[in-house]
């Protein structure tokens, strides 16, 4: 459990985790949290998450993110919308199959075990980390990023200036997001592909 990060779904609020317990695994990832993960989630979203073993002794206690099924695809849509357009990477049908995809297959809650985040440092980096990507999504849906593109991106030679998404890098909390989800990668390239947007279905 602790090797990897992984999205889950359950049909009740769960306020403890055990290995084995009434759950459906969603989709997995290594020690990263992909985008589509993160914009099912707000900072309401965080919550204290009790972790069990089979045996029913509590092994940790940390700080992840739940959602109910409704308000995280909700805020997925919107968030979706103006990811897609920022990124300008041919990735609808990434974005687009993801909401279908939960749709279909999540429970009545949503809930990201990262644990294995959570474990590999100190705890209060873990938040740090995971707060700064919140704040890079509330961002972006607070109308102050530039997301949007425009038809002067075509013009020969100057276009370049009208790319959005080079000055909403300039936000702290957007940049850390991207590179924590590995599409930003360290030459400050934009990669795209399904593992990094949804994980490991």
């Amino acid at each position: 459990m602790f090797q990897r990060t992984t999205l889950y779904s359950h049909k009740e609020l769960p306020t403890r985790f055990i290995s084995g317990g009434d759950f459906k695994s969603l989709s997995s990832s290594g020690f990263q949290i992909p985008l589509c993960w993160l914009l099912l989630f707000g900072a309401d979203s965080l919550r204290t998450q009790k972790v069990f073993n089979l045996e029913g002794e509590q092994t940790c206690e940390y700080t992840t993110l739940i959602s109910d099924k409704a308000a995280a695809l909700e805020r997925y849509q919107t968030a979706a919308e103006r990811f897609k357009s920022l990124l300008g990477q041919r990735c609808d049908t990434y974005f687009d199959y993801w909401h279908q995809y939960l749709t279909y297959n999540a429970e009545e809650y949503i809930h990201l075990d990262a644990t294995a985040l959570w474990m590999n440092g100190d705890e209060q980096a873990y938040l740090d980390n995971l707060r700064l990507s919140l704040s890079g999504i509330d961002w972006v849906m607070s109308g102050q990023c530039p997301w949007q593109r425009s038809w002067l991106e075509a013009l020969p030679v100057i276009g370049r200036a009208f790319d959005p998404l080079a000055k909403a890098l300039q936000h702290d909390g957007l940049r850390h997001l991207l590179a924590q989800s590995g599409v930003l990668d360290a030459g400050g390239d934009i990669y795209i592909d399904k593992t990094v947007l949804q994980g490991e279905i």
